[in-house]
Protein backbone atom coordinates (compact mmCIF):
# COMPACT_ATOMS: atom_id res chain seq x y z
CA UNK A 1 0.00 0.00 0.00
CA UNK A 2 1.51 3.31 -1.01
CA UNK A 3 2.41 5.79 1.76
CA UNK A 4 -0.33 8.19 0.45
CA UNK A 5 -2.93 6.24 0.42
CA UNK A 6 -2.27 5.35 4.46
CA UNK A 7 -2.17 8.74 4.95
CA UNK A 8 -5.52 9.34 3.13
CA UNK A 9 -7.00 6.36 5.44
CA UNK A 10 -6.03 7.95 8.79
CA UNK A 11 -7.15 10.88 7.88
CA UNK A 12 -10.54 9.97 7.35
CA UNK A 13 -10.55 7.49 10.73
CA UNK A 14 -9.70 10.93 12.64
CA UNK A 15 -12.57 12.77 10.54
CA UNK A 16 -14.99 10.34 11.67
CA UNK A 17 -13.75 9.91 15.41
CA UNK A 18 -14.31 13.80 14.93
CA UNK A 19 -17.82 13.86 13.79
CA UNK A 20 -18.89 11.26 16.56
CA UNK A 21 -17.21 13.02 19.51
CA UNK A 22 -19.19 16.15 18.37
CA UNK A 23 -22.57 14.78 18.10
CA UNK A 24 -22.30 12.94 21.39
CA UNK A 25 -21.33 16.38 23.22
CA UNK A 26 -24.32 18.27 21.15
CA UNK A 27 -26.54 15.32 22.37
CA UNK A 28 -25.09 14.95 25.65
CA UNK A 29 -27.68 16.24 28.99
CA UNK A 30 -25.76 16.04 32.15
CA UNK A 31 -27.34 14.67 35.17
CA UNK A 32 -26.11 17.75 36.97
CA UNK A 33 -28.81 20.24 38.79
CA UNK A 34 -27.99 23.50 39.51
CA UNK A 35 -29.04 24.59 43.11
CA UNK A 36 -31.47 27.49 41.86
CA UNK A 37 -33.26 24.85 39.42
CA UNK A 38 -33.91 21.94 41.62
CA UNK A 39 -37.26 21.24 43.67
CA UNK A 40 -37.55 19.75 46.75
CA UNK A 41 -38.14 16.17 47.39
CA UNK A 42 -40.45 14.76 48.95
CA UNK A 43 -40.34 13.38 52.86
CA UNK A 44 -41.48 10.55 54.81
CA UNK A 45 -40.98 11.34 58.57
CA UNK A 46 -43.55 9.26 60.02
CA UNK A 47 -46.94 11.41 60.45
CA UNK A 48 -49.72 12.28 58.37
CA UNK A 49 -49.37 14.23 55.06
CA UNK A 50 -52.86 14.72 53.69
CA UNK A 51 -54.49 17.21 56.54
CA UNK A 52 -56.67 19.77 55.10
CA UNK A 53 -57.34 23.15 57.19
CA UNK A 54 -60.86 22.02 58.37
CA UNK A 55 -57.99 19.45 60.75
CA UNK A 56 -55.33 22.30 61.78
CA UNK A 57 -57.96 25.41 61.74
CA UNK A 58 -60.05 25.21 65.34
CA UNK A 59 -61.33 27.22 67.93
CA UNK A 60 -59.48 27.41 71.09
CA UNK A 61 -63.20 27.45 73.34
CA UNK A 62 -66.54 27.29 72.72
CA UNK A 63 -68.66 29.53 75.03
CA UNK A 64 -72.02 29.19 76.17
CA UNK A 65 -73.63 32.61 77.18
CA UNK A 66 -76.93 32.58 79.18
CA UNK A 67 -77.38 36.14 80.11
CA UNK A 68 -74.19 37.27 81.82
CA UNK A 69 -73.14 33.59 82.81
CA UNK A 70 -70.66 31.24 80.53
CA UNK A 71 -70.00 27.79 80.41
CA UNK A 72 -67.84 25.45 78.71
CA UNK A 73 -67.32 21.73 78.15
CA UNK A 74 -65.62 20.59 80.71
CA UNK A 75 -64.03 17.76 78.27
CA UNK A 76 -62.60 19.97 75.55
CA UNK A 77 -62.69 16.44 73.35
CA UNK A 78 -66.54 17.13 73.24
CA UNK A 79 -65.43 20.94 72.35
CA UNK A 80 -63.82 19.23 69.10
CA UNK A 81 -66.67 16.44 68.92
CA UNK A 82 -69.10 19.45 68.30
CA UNK A 83 -66.81 22.02 66.21
CA UNK A 84 -66.34 18.75 63.65
CA UNK A 85 -70.03 18.53 63.56
CA UNK A 86 -70.62 22.11 63.13
CA UNK A 87 -68.17 22.01 59.94
CA UNK A 88 -70.91 19.73 58.24
CA UNK A 89 -74.05 22.03 58.25
CA UNK A 90 -75.16 23.60 55.71
CA UNK A 91 -74.92 27.67 55.70
CA UNK A 92 -77.87 29.25 53.56
CA UNK A 93 -78.24 33.03 52.53
CA UNK A 94 -74.80 34.52 52.93
CA UNK A 95 -74.56 38.02 53.11
CA UNK A 96 -72.62 40.46 54.77
CA UNK A 97 -73.70 43.90 56.79
CA UNK A 98 -72.46 46.45 58.82
CA UNK A 99 -72.11 45.73 62.58
CA UNK A 100 -71.69 47.08 66.04
CA UNK A 101 -69.61 45.22 68.13
CA UNK A 102 -70.43 41.22 69.03
CA UNK A 103 -74.53 40.35 68.94
CA UNK A 104 -75.94 40.95 72.75
CA UNK A 105 -78.69 38.50 72.83
CA UNK A 106 -79.67 36.91 76.26
CA UNK A 107 -78.72 33.12 74.82
CA UNK A 108 -75.70 32.75 72.30
CA UNK A 109 -72.57 31.14 71.68
CA UNK A 110 -69.28 32.27 71.09
CA UNK A 111 -66.33 30.13 68.76
CA UNK A 112 -63.00 31.63 69.85
CA UNK A 113 -60.18 31.14 67.36
CA UNK A 114 -56.43 31.32 68.75
CA UNK A 115 -55.77 33.99 65.98
CA UNK A 116 -57.47 36.23 63.77
CA UNK A 117 -58.22 34.37 60.32
CA UNK A 118 -58.98 35.91 56.56
CA UNK A 119 -62.73 35.70 55.96
CA UNK A 120 -61.09 33.70 52.88
CA UNK A 121 -60.64 30.31 55.05
CA UNK A 122 -64.69 30.54 55.85
CA UNK A 123 -65.44 28.58 52.49
CA UNK A 124 -62.91 25.56 53.90
CA UNK A 125 -63.51 25.38 57.04
CA UNK A 126 -67.38 25.61 57.02
CA UNK A 127 -70.06 24.16 54.60
CA UNK A 128 -72.53 26.77 52.30
CA UNK A 129 -74.94 25.68 50.11
CA UNK A 130 -73.15 27.77 47.83
CA UNK A 131 -70.08 29.34 47.32
CA UNK A 132 -70.15 32.61 49.27
CA UNK A 133 -68.66 35.78 48.23
CA UNK A 134 -66.50 36.18 50.80
CA UNK A 135 -65.04 39.92 52.14
CA UNK A 136 -61.31 40.43 52.87
CA UNK A 137 -61.70 41.25 56.21
CA UNK A 138 -60.51 38.88 59.11
CA UNK A 139 -62.11 37.60 61.86
CA UNK A 140 -61.31 36.10 65.37
CA UNK A 141 -65.00 35.48 66.89
CA UNK A 142 -67.59 33.73 65.72
CA UNK A 143 -71.21 33.89 67.07
CA UNK A 144 -74.28 31.53 66.68
CA UNK A 145 -78.25 32.95 67.61
CA UNK A 146 -81.73 31.59 67.76
CA UNK A 147 -84.50 32.02 65.96
CA UNK A 148 -87.07 30.42 67.75
CA UNK A 149 -89.88 30.85 65.35
CA UNK A 150 -88.53 28.58 62.64
CA UNK A 151 -85.98 26.56 64.93
CA UNK A 152 -82.80 28.22 63.04
CA UNK A 153 -79.61 29.04 63.66
CA UNK A 154 -77.72 32.17 63.03
CA UNK A 155 -74.11 32.02 62.18
CA UNK A 156 -72.11 35.60 62.43
CA UNK A 157 -68.64 36.36 61.59
CA UNK A 158 -67.70 39.04 63.37
CA UNK A 159 -64.69 41.07 61.94
CA UNK A 160 -61.59 42.22 64.21
CA UNK A 161 -62.20 45.49 63.90
CA UNK A 162 -66.16 44.79 65.02
CA UNK A 163 -67.76 46.97 62.67
CA UNK A 164 -68.46 44.18 60.18
CA UNK A 165 -70.04 40.74 60.38
CA UNK A 166 -71.08 38.03 57.66
CA UNK A 167 -73.80 35.83 58.36
CA UNK A 168 -75.61 32.58 57.00
CA UNK A 169 -78.77 30.51 58.35
CA UNK A 170 -79.01 26.79 59.35
CA UNK A 171 -82.21 25.60 59.16
CA UNK A 172 -81.71 22.70 61.03
CA UNK A 173 -84.27 22.30 63.79
CA UNK A 174 -82.44 18.78 65.06
CA UNK A 175 -79.29 21.05 65.64
CA UNK A 176 -80.85 23.87 66.90
CA UNK A 177 -82.09 21.80 69.81
CA UNK A 178 -78.65 19.84 70.42
CA UNK A 179 -77.13 23.75 70.84
CA UNK A 180 -80.63 24.70 72.97
CA UNK A 181 -80.07 21.73 75.36
CA UNK A 182 -76.55 22.64 76.29
CA UNK A 183 -77.97 26.22 77.29
CA UNK A 184 -80.75 25.25 79.00
CA UNK A 185 -79.43 22.02 80.77
CA UNK A 186 -75.67 22.52 81.19
CA UNK A 187 -74.69 18.69 80.97
CA UNK A 188 -71.72 18.22 80.07
CA UNK A 189 -70.51 21.91 80.41
CA UNK A 190 -68.56 23.60 83.81
CA UNK A 191 -69.38 27.32 84.45
CA UNK A 192 -66.56 30.01 83.35
CA UNK A 193 -65.72 33.29 84.33
CA UNK A 194 -64.34 35.76 82.09
CA UNK A 195 -61.36 38.19 82.57
CA UNK A 196 -61.10 40.79 79.75
CA UNK A 197 -64.62 42.34 78.98
CA UNK A 198 -62.34 44.89 75.90
CA UNK A 199 -60.82 43.43 73.02
CA UNK A 200 -60.81 39.91 72.60
CA UNK A 201 -62.19 38.23 75.91
CA UNK A 202 -60.50 35.46 77.76
CA UNK A 203 -62.28 32.86 79.51
CA UNK A 204 -61.07 30.56 82.20
CA UNK A 205 -63.02 27.66 83.99
CA UNK A 206 -64.14 29.04 87.59
CA UNK A 207 -63.85 26.29 89.52
CA UNK A 208 -61.24 23.61 91.02
CA UNK A 209 -59.77 21.17 87.83
CA UNK A 210 -58.46 18.36 87.81
CA UNK A 211 -56.58 16.16 84.85
CA UNK A 212 -54.75 13.02 84.70
CA UNK A 213 -51.16 13.51 84.12
CA UNK A 214 -50.11 11.31 80.86
CA UNK A 215 -46.99 9.22 79.48
CA UNK A 216 -46.59 8.27 76.20
CA UNK A 217 -43.78 6.25 74.70
CA UNK A 218 -42.31 7.54 72.06
CA UNK A 219 -40.33 6.75 68.23
CA UNK A 220 -37.31 9.15 67.75
CA UNK A 221 -37.45 10.71 63.90
CA UNK A 222 -34.08 9.84 61.81
CA UNK A 223 -33.29 14.09 60.95
CA UNK A 224 -31.44 12.43 57.53
CA UNK A 225 -34.93 12.09 56.67
CA UNK A 226 -35.21 15.42 56.27
CA UNK A 227 -32.34 16.42 54.42
CA UNK A 228 -33.97 15.55 51.04
CA UNK A 229 -37.01 17.94 51.95
CA UNK A 230 -35.43 20.93 52.93
CA UNK A 231 -32.09 20.71 50.71
CA UNK A 232 -32.43 21.72 46.63
CA UNK A 233 -29.26 19.12 46.20
CA UNK A 234 -29.31 16.17 48.77
CA UNK A 235 -25.52 14.96 47.18
CA UNK A 236 -23.74 18.02 48.26
CA UNK A 237 -25.02 18.07 51.99
CA UNK A 238 -22.57 17.64 54.68
CA UNK A 239 -22.82 16.38 58.00
CA UNK A 240 -20.90 17.55 60.84
CA UNK A 241 -20.51 17.54 64.40
CA UNK A 242 -20.15 20.79 66.21
CA UNK A 243 -17.90 21.58 69.43
CA UNK A 244 -20.74 21.24 71.07
CA UNK A 245 -22.10 17.77 70.45
CA UNK A 246 -24.59 19.15 67.98
CA UNK A 247 -25.25 17.76 64.78
CA UNK A 248 -25.32 20.24 61.63
CA UNK A 249 -26.27 19.37 58.00
CA UNK A 250 -25.04 22.44 55.89
CA UNK A 251 -24.96 22.46 51.96
CA UNK A 252 -22.17 25.31 52.33
CA UNK A 253 -25.45 27.95 52.68
CA UNK A 254 -28.33 26.37 53.76
CA UNK A 255 -28.01 24.43 57.63
CA UNK A 256 -30.18 22.32 59.35
CA UNK A 257 -28.95 22.46 63.34
CA UNK A 258 -30.44 18.91 65.50
CA UNK A 259 -31.28 20.76 69.33
CA UNK A 260 -31.61 18.86 72.28
CA UNK A 261 -30.09 15.32 72.02
CA UNK A 262 -31.99 15.28 68.76
CA UNK A 263 -35.28 16.40 69.97
CA UNK A 264 -36.29 18.99 67.63
CA UNK A 265 -34.35 20.40 64.53
CA UNK A 266 -33.90 24.14 63.43
CA UNK A 267 -33.30 24.72 59.55
CA UNK A 268 -32.73 28.06 58.35
CA UNK A 269 -31.80 29.43 54.54
CA UNK A 270 -29.95 32.55 54.85
CA UNK A 271 -29.93 32.58 51.30
CA UNK A 272 -34.10 34.34 51.14
CA UNK A 273 -33.44 37.46 53.01
CA UNK A 274 -35.57 39.28 50.80
CA UNK A 275 -39.51 39.13 51.04
CA UNK A 276 -42.73 40.26 49.66
CA UNK A 277 -45.54 40.40 52.45
CA UNK A 278 -47.80 37.12 51.28
CA UNK A 279 -51.72 37.06 52.22
CA UNK A 280 -53.08 35.11 55.18
CA UNK A 281 -54.40 32.57 53.18
CA UNK A 282 -51.75 31.97 50.97
CA UNK A 283 -49.30 31.72 53.61
CA UNK A 284 -51.35 29.06 55.27
CA UNK A 285 -52.01 26.96 52.42
CA UNK A 286 -48.43 27.16 51.22
CA UNK A 287 -46.65 26.24 54.76
CA UNK A 288 -49.28 22.94 55.40
CA UNK A 289 -48.53 22.30 51.64
CA UNK A 290 -44.89 21.41 52.91
CA UNK A 291 -45.52 19.77 56.11
CA UNK A 292 -47.96 17.29 54.13
CA UNK A 293 -45.30 16.83 51.56
CA UNK A 294 -42.71 15.60 54.15
CA UNK A 295 -45.59 13.81 56.27
CA UNK A 296 -45.08 16.25 59.28
CA UNK A 297 -47.60 16.13 61.08
CA UNK A 298 -46.38 13.67 63.86
CA UNK A 299 -49.34 14.82 66.30
CA UNK A 300 -52.13 16.63 67.33
CA UNK A 301 -51.69 19.81 66.05
CA UNK A 302 -53.52 23.14 65.66
CA UNK A 303 -53.00 26.22 64.11
CA UNK A 304 -52.30 29.05 67.09
CA UNK A 305 -50.20 31.93 65.11
CA UNK A 306 -50.75 32.80 61.66
CA UNK A 307 -48.51 36.17 60.97
CA UNK A 308 -48.36 37.67 57.56
CA UNK A 309 -46.47 40.45 58.42
CA UNK A 310 -43.30 38.50 58.85
CA UNK A 311 -44.51 35.22 57.08
CA UNK A 312 -44.87 33.32 60.09
CA UNK A 313 -47.15 30.57 61.13
CA UNK A 314 -47.29 28.33 64.03
CA UNK A 315 -48.75 25.21 64.99
CA UNK A 316 -49.09 24.24 68.62
CA UNK A 317 -49.39 20.45 69.78
CA UNK A 318 -52.78 19.30 71.49
CA UNK A 319 -53.65 15.98 73.65
CA UNK A 320 -56.63 15.42 74.49
CA UNK A 321 -57.80 18.94 73.40
CA UNK A 322 -55.57 20.79 75.65
CA UNK A 323 -52.75 22.31 74.12
CA UNK A 324 -49.16 21.44 74.87
CA UNK A 325 -46.44 23.91 76.06
CA UNK A 326 -42.60 23.41 75.59
CA UNK A 327 -40.30 26.06 73.77
CA UNK A 328 -39.08 24.18 70.95
CA UNK A 329 -40.73 20.16 71.33
CA UNK A 330 -44.41 21.40 71.17
CA UNK A 331 -44.83 23.46 68.11
CA UNK A 332 -44.12 23.61 64.07
CA UNK A 333 -42.68 26.74 63.48
CA UNK A 334 -42.02 28.37 59.80
CA UNK A 335 -40.96 31.81 58.11
CA UNK A 336 -41.18 31.98 54.40
CA UNK A 337 -38.92 34.36 52.08
CA UNK A 338 -39.53 34.87 48.45
CA UNK A 339 -42.15 31.73 48.30
CA UNK A 340 -39.61 29.49 49.91
CA UNK A 341 -39.26 28.38 53.51
CA UNK A 342 -36.87 30.57 55.61
CA UNK A 343 -37.08 29.28 59.31
CA UNK A 344 -38.02 25.67 60.24
CA UNK A 345 -37.95 24.50 63.57
CA UNK A 346 -40.09 21.66 64.83
CA UNK A 347 -40.35 18.47 67.23
CA UNK A 348 -38.42 14.92 65.81
CA UNK A 349 -40.32 12.29 67.50
CA UNK A 350 -44.09 11.34 66.92
CA UNK A 351 -45.66 9.42 70.21
CA UNK A 352 -47.82 6.65 70.40
CA UNK A 353 -51.69 5.86 71.88
CA UNK A 354 -53.10 5.13 74.56
CA UNK A 355 -50.78 6.46 77.65
CA UNK A 356 -49.05 4.24 79.46
CA UNK A 357 -50.20 5.56 82.88
CA UNK A 358 -50.64 8.76 84.62
CA UNK A 359 -52.55 10.49 88.26
CA UNK A 360 -54.74 12.92 89.18
CA UNK A 361 -53.48 16.29 89.37
CA UNK A 362 -55.95 19.25 90.93
CA UNK A 363 -55.58 22.43 89.57
CA UNK A 364 -56.47 26.21 91.26
CA UNK A 365 -59.44 27.16 90.05
CA UNK A 366 -60.01 29.95 87.86
CA UNK A 367 -60.79 32.91 90.53
CA UNK A 368 -57.48 31.70 92.23
CA UNK A 369 -55.82 32.45 88.83
CA UNK A 370 -57.50 35.68 88.41
CA UNK A 371 -56.69 36.71 91.84
CA UNK A 372 -52.87 36.04 91.70
CA UNK A 373 -52.94 37.88 88.39
CA UNK A 374 -54.13 41.16 89.35
CA UNK A 375 -51.72 40.66 92.57
CA UNK A 376 -49.06 40.05 90.72
CA UNK A 377 -46.62 41.79 88.97
CA UNK A 378 -48.47 41.33 85.61
CA UNK A 379 -50.72 44.09 83.62
CA UNK A 380 -53.62 43.72 82.16
CA UNK A 381 -52.97 44.74 78.92
CA UNK A 382 -49.90 42.36 78.05
CA UNK A 383 -51.84 39.54 78.91
CA UNK A 384 -53.36 38.10 75.74
CA UNK A 385 -54.27 34.42 76.58
CA UNK A 386 -54.65 32.18 79.73
CA UNK A 387 -55.45 28.71 79.35
CA UNK A 388 -54.89 25.18 80.94
CA UNK A 389 -52.88 23.10 79.11
CA UNK A 390 -50.02 20.29 79.40
CA UNK A 391 -46.15 21.17 80.22
CA UNK A 392 -44.07 18.98 78.29
CA UNK A 393 -40.97 16.89 79.46
CA UNK A 394 -39.03 14.64 77.60
CA UNK A 395 -37.34 11.76 79.40
CA UNK A 396 -35.83 8.47 78.91
CA UNK A 397 -34.69 5.39 80.63
CA UNK A 398 -32.69 2.19 79.87
CA UNK A 399 -35.67 1.20 77.93
CA UNK A 400 -36.99 3.96 76.22
CA UNK A 401 -38.25 7.23 75.13
CA UNK A 402 -41.36 8.82 76.17
CA UNK A 403 -42.96 12.29 77.61
CA UNK A 404 -44.50 13.25 80.57
CA UNK A 405 -47.42 15.43 80.01
CA UNK A 406 -47.88 17.55 83.45
CA UNK A 407 -50.89 19.46 83.95
CA UNK A 408 -50.66 23.21 84.49
CA UNK A 409 -51.88 27.20 84.22
CA UNK A 410 -50.43 29.23 81.60
CA UNK A 411 -50.27 32.65 80.52
CA UNK A 412 -49.62 34.28 76.95
CA UNK A 413 -47.59 37.70 78.13
CA UNK A 414 -46.00 39.70 76.05
CA UNK A 415 -46.88 37.46 73.13
CA UNK A 416 -44.79 34.37 74.99
CA UNK A 417 -46.66 31.56 76.96
CA UNK A 418 -45.00 30.97 80.21
CA UNK A 419 -46.33 28.83 83.09
CA UNK A 420 -47.93 30.48 85.86
CA UNK A 421 -45.99 29.83 89.32
CA UNK A 422 -48.50 30.20 91.78
CA UNK A 423 -45.48 30.25 94.45
CA UNK A 424 -44.67 34.14 93.74
CA UNK A 425 -47.60 35.10 95.91
CA UNK A 426 -46.33 32.97 99.20
CA UNK A 427 -46.82 34.15 102.83
CA UNK A 428 -42.96 34.69 103.11
CA UNK A 429 -42.94 37.09 99.64
CA UNK A 430 -45.65 39.08 100.09
CA UNK A 431 -44.32 39.49 104.38
CA UNK A 432 -46.57 37.05 106.01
Amino acid sequence: MKFETVKTFVLVILVGVSLLLTLALWSFKPNLKFLGDMDYAEADIGGQGNLTKKDVVAPKNIIFQINSRYYGFSNPVERQSLYQDMQSWVLYNFKTSEANGPPDDDYQIELLFPDELPMEIADDLFTFDEEPDLPEWSFQRVFITFHPNDSSLEIQFLSTSGDRRASAIVNNSKKYNQLWAYLTKQEGLSEYIQYKESGIPIYVPKNLQEMTERKLTIKNIDPDNLVDALFRNPEIVRRDVTNVGETYYTDSARGMRVKEDGRSIEFVNPLNTNYERMRAFDLLETSMASINEQKGWTGDFNLEELRPSTNFVRFRMYYDGYPVFNSSLAVIEQEWRNQQLYKYQRPLFSYNSPPIGGSSVKLRSGNDVIYFIENASYKAENIDDIQIGYHLVYEEDDLSFYLTLKPAWYINYNGSWQEINFDELSPNKKGG
